[in-house]
């Protein structure tokens, strides 16, 4: 292990060959990655449902719509 003075402070230096740092980073972008894919699945299926959703309202509004407009036209 190797120390660093610097400041009066007494540091610990990071001795990691480039091999290390490079495997770390692999091993990283690697599971970043996977992490990614499960949030565009997880997104994809969110998507799917608000647009059941927006259907439903939409169906909804219309029914309501034209109940309202047969009921009104009943009246006159």
């Amino acid at each position: 292990m190797i120390y660093l003075k610097t400041d009066g402070d007494i540091k610990k230096m990071d001795t990691r060959t480039l091999q290390d740092v490079a495997a770390e980073l692999e091993a990283h972008e690697r599971e970043c990655a996977v992490y990614r894919d499960m949030t565009k699945t997880s997104l994809d299926k969110l998507e799917g449902r608000i647009k059941r959703l927006e259907l439903l309202i939409m169906a909804s509004t219309a029914s309501i719509l034209g109940l309202m407009f047969a009921i009104f036209a009943k009246a006159l």
